[in-house]
């Protein structure tokens, strides 16, 4: 190449000094969050074993108000609300799910002795296929339905209910990329049986770590409580415990996040809003839109590449960028199917061709707290070089794909 590089990964100075990350990673300012812990030290209530403290029963309160529901029962993660929900509502057998989506989803379901039966996506917006899904329920031994909003994205939840009521199966959600969208006026956490929410800082609510239940089943609820570890749900059954309780500390900021999450949703409204136009006409690349939504969070920017149309593949592009500072990410990259373990589907290549499409060719790029619109410019103009630097890039011997 004539001339000064363009990209690091052509011999280039990185453009960013320190790592733009991927994830929401917002946080209350340290003088709401000390005020929280030393009332929290003063009363020296952290966590019990016999009831939940009194900041996460108040965040439990705001989440169903917020949300709309009967029953926000908070827990120490949403891979432990899975497992929580799977085994109280007591299946067996086959639960049909997509394999694009996280790991821990699968976790759960194995956890509980339930068979991890995959159904495919649909390309444009990656969210699960009823026609997939539909093959899927006319096979035997079906017990549920485990629908996975992605993206800030939400299911056809109308179709899958009708879907589940028709084969006579469960319906439960993972909103973990979901909190704060709605469908109409209904906000998602009140579909299905019930639906598990990720408080991870990876989202646009967080308590570092985290999650909820939600549920309008009184019995359901109680159920989640005791085996979240509390002695104090009276139910009758002895059940297995899973000691998933959440911390007084880490419900004190989930309060303040729920303060805050309007005007992280507009932020985020925003900065995706931003990337759209800077992306706007570049061969090969397609934002993915929210869908199924009258709202949305705006948590994540996922993008396609489609190798033919912008010279690179995915993988080349994420070492363009990584080149550069930018911890861009493959997103569940090999899918659950292609793991090894109880849960591969050597056999589902064709029933999933959608899915595996989406793992060679699907890229997060940073959104969130730590990214401005100065830094989406940046990263743009990476990608716009990295499309006109194509050749030049896949020739240069430094370049490694990831």
């Amino acid at each position: 190449m004539i001339g000064k590089p363009l990209l690091a990964a052509l011999g280039a100075k990185p453009r960013f000094d320190v790592p733009i990350l991927i994830g929401q990673h917002y946080w209350p300012d340290w003088q709401r969050y000390e005020l929280a812990a030393r009332d929290i030290f003063a009363r020296r209530f952290y966590t019990s074993q016999r009831f939940a403290g009194p900041l996460v029963v108040e965040l439990q309160h705001r989440i169903e108000n917020f949300l709309g529901v009967k029953h926000a029962v908070a827990i120490r993660n949403a891979t432990t609300g899975l497992m929580i929900t799977t085994y109280t509502l007591g299946l067996s057998g086959k639960v049909i799910v997509p394999s694009w989506t996280h790991i821990s989803t699968i976790q759960a379901l194995l956890w509980a002795k339930c068979s991890p039966t995959f159904c495919d996506i649909e390309p444009t917006s990656q969210q699960l296929s009823l026609s997939s899904l539909r093959s899927r329920l006319e096979e035997r031994d079906v017990a549920a339905i485990l629908g996975v909003h992605l993206w800030g994205s939400a299911l056809p939840v109308a179709e899958l209910e009708e879907l589940a009521n028709e084969y006579s199966v469960a319906l439960y959600y993972d909103a973990a990329h979901a909190f704060g969208c709605k469908v109409g006026e209904r906000s998602i956490g009140s579909f299905g049986r019930a639906e598990i929410f990720s408080f991870h800082t990876a989202n646009v609510v967080s308590t570092g770590e985290g999650g909820c239940i939600t549920t309008n089943d009184d019995a359901l609820a109680a159920k989640f409580i005791a085996m979240r570890g509390d002695e104090m749900a009276a139910t009758g059954v002895a059940l297995q415990s899973a000691t998933a309780r959440m911390s007084e500390l880490q419900a004190a900021v989930g309060i303040m996040m729920l303060d805050d999450f309007e005007h992280h949703r507009r932020r985020n409204q925003d900065l995706h809003r931003h990337y759209q136009a800077c992306l706007s006409g570049v061969a090969g690349i397609r934002i993915l839109e929210p869908c199924g939504v009258t709202l949305s969070n705006f948590q994540s920017l996922t993008v396609v590449v489609d190798s033919s149309r912008f010279g690179l593949s995915r993988d080349q592009l994420l070492a363009v960028l990584r080149a550069e500072n930018v911890l861009a990410s493959k997103q569940f990259d090999p899918p659950a199917h292609l793991l090894k373990g109880p849960a591969s589907g050597a056999d589902d290549g064709e029933r999933l061709k959608n899915t595996n499409s989406a793992a060679l060719s699907t890229l997060q790029l940073p959104l969130g707290a730590d990214v401005s619109s100065e830094d989406i410019d940046v990263i743009c103009e990476i990608i716009r070089q990295a499309h006109g630097c194509s050749e030049s890039i896949k020739m240069n011997p430094a370049h490694v794909a990831v």
